[in-house]
């Protein structure tokens, strides 16, 4: 079977979240930015010690996404079904409806609104973002919000999103795999089986995918090859 081919990845433990539930990843210059589904928090950590050098509130609600977009943090405000657009200081510039608001996908067996998940900015006018229940992930304008394209989310839980360059990384947590995706096709390029913690945010920094887990607070790093 395939799944004895996949290499064993080392996971590196770096520290635990100041939040009660960090739910998204977004690796930047200054550090990491995490939202926090348990206080709908925005946090700046560092990255090596894990201490705060930002922690706002936000009007976000049990979120699960966060990315930078030039000086403005959009976040997947999951369950009232909303992607917000905040200042650094965590004020809310405006939000809107996330894209696939009537794609259900017959995988999906969670509550039937819209559930948007992991964010990633392409450094440029798109950004991606995992949603359920149409269990895809979504290429949108960041000014028209005009879908652009949009490929299946191999496993039923998606959330983090990271890209490297050349391929989407997507943390599944109901399977513990992390799969790169090519992303027109949505044709699985590689795989990381994560037995344990939960795998909930995703993000690339340095050549390590970094993700955190909700229920212990862990934030861990896995080096690419």
């Amino acid at each position: 079977r395939h799944n004895e081919e996949i290499a064993v990845h080392k996971i590196e433990d770096m520290w635990i979240t100041p939040g009660p539930r960090p739910n998204g990843l977004q690796a930047s210059e200054e550090g990491l930015w995490v939202i926090d589904a348990g206080n709908n928090h925005v946090y700046l950590l560092d990255y090596e010690t894990g201490q705060p050098h930002v922690d706002v509130e936000t009007e976000t609600y049990k979120s699960s996404g966060i990315t930078a977009i030039r000086e403005e943090l959009w976040v997947s405000s999951t369950h009232n079904s909303r992607i917000y657009r905040l200042e650094k200081d965590g004020s809310t510039i405006e939000y809107f409806d996330p894209p696939g608001l009537n794609d259900v996908d017959p995988r999906d067996s969670g509550p039937d609104y819209i559930r948007p998940h992991g964010l990633e900015w392409m450094n440029n006018s798109t950004v991606w973002v995992s949603v359920k229940p149409a269990l895809r992930n979504y290429l949108f304008d960041i000014s028209t919000r005009r879908i652009i394209k949009s490929i299946p989310t191999p496993g039923v839980a998606p959330h983090g999103l990271a890209w490297d360059g050349e391929g989407l990384w997507c943390a599944d947590r109901a399977s513990g795999t992390i799969h790169k995706l090519e992303p027109s096709s949505g044709v699985v390029m590689d795989e990381i089986k994560v037995q344990e913690p939960e795998l909930h945010g995703l993000t690339i920094h340095e050549n390590y995918l970094w993700f955190c887990c909700d229920p212990s607070r862990r934030v861990c790093r896995i080096q690419l090859d």
